[in-house]
């Protein structure tokens, strides 16, 4: 067995080891601030033998453990219980709403990826120049911009004004697909415009830091473009730094998407969270802490592996990194 496939092993074991943990304490959280479901679905008045009869119907009078692995196997054939609020099941509810979620984050990650790196190393360039200082108060001021901001203007300025969009009314997939497309395009930009400027600075000072590096001196030295060397060695060392950074990047997408799906009308898995939060809905609310936890560690274990294949030096074969010479 290669040690790459060793560490792809490795990396999905600690992934599938970490949502069990994450899904057993969050299953074990509501287990103890939630009470008792049935008496919360029939309300104050039900008798006890009605209460009992839902307790034996939900299975909520089998042992803790049967029914955390019921509840775990639920998440492979879609079954996560049902809604205390809406009397209906957790998956049914919150799947059109998760597919949005991941639409906008994905769109915020392309964006983020497409316009930073390039960007960053462009920016380069203007480092020690005068050409330099309005950027950097531009990439200041874009990373101070709060994505609610963002959104109350974009609302504002392409909703009201331009009416390219509606604000607050979002048409769905199915029935406008293009249109939700605009709309999620535009909670995109929201999210992005901070992480952009947060992406192009850290691309930036990565950049400079390989740039003052011996190997890239002894390059240039020996007669090598300093273009060429940027492109073929600086670029590719550069951007294990940036893919790591990236991959936090995604995982917070979702979290950082609450805010702008409330400004823009998106509904998202974000506004549900909220509704279910103010409800008590803990069904509801279980299902997607750790859908949400499957995202950001996927979106992490992602991140590495893709830093391990642009560069194998960071290869772990033992369980300690091993970092060789610059290329």
């Amino acid at each position: 067995m290669t040690a790459a496939l060793r560490y792809i092993l490795r990396r999905v074991f600690l992934l599938l080891v970490t949502m069990l943990l994450v899904s057993l304490l969050t299953y074990l959280a509501f287990e103890l601030v939630s009470g008792d479901p049935a008496r919360t679905m029939l309300g104050t008045e039900a008798t006890e033998e009605q209460v009992q009869a839902l307790r034996h119907e939900m299975r909520l009078d089998r042992p803790f453990t049967e029914r955390y692995f019921r509840w775990l196997g639920g998440f492979f054939s879609g079954d996560l219980g049902i809604s205390y609020s809406y009397r209906q099941p957790v998956w049914g509810l919150i799947s059109g709403k998760l597919e949005l979620t991941l639409l906008l984050s994905l769109i915020s990650f392309v964006l983020i990826t497409v316009i930073s790196i390039p960007l960053g190393v462009f920016s380069y360039r203007f480092t020690g120049t005068f050409a330099g200082w309005p950027r950097t108060v531009l990439n200041q001021l874009c990373m101070a911009l709060p994505p609610f901001f963002t959104g109350i203007l974009v609302s504002w300025g392409f909703g009201i004004v331009l009416k390219v969009f509606t604000p607050g009314d979002f048409p769905g997939l199915r029935n406008d697909f293009s249109g939700s497309l605009r709309h999620l395009f535009f909670g995109a930009v929201c999210l992005s415009i901070p992480r952009i400027a947060m992406t192009v600075r850290m691309m930036r000072a990565t950049v400079i830091s390989e740039m003052n590096k011996a190997y890239v001196r002894t390059a240039i030295s020996r007669g090598n473009d300093r273009a060429a060397v940027l492109t073929r060695h600086v670029l590719k060392n550069s951007l294990v730094s940036v893919v790591t950074f990236l991959g936090q990047t995604l995982a917070e997408l979702v979290g950082a998407g609450i805010v702008v799906e409330q400004v823009l009308g998106i509904p998202g898995l974000g506004r549900f969270l909220v509704t279910s939060i103010s409800h008590r809905d803990y069904p509801v609310v279980s299902a997607i802490v750790v859908i949400l936890a499957f995202w950001v560690v996927l979106a992490g274990t992602a991140a590495d592996l893709i830093s391990q294949g642009i560069d194998p030096r960071l290869r772990l074969s033992t369980g300690r990194r091993r970092i060789g010479g610059a290329a």
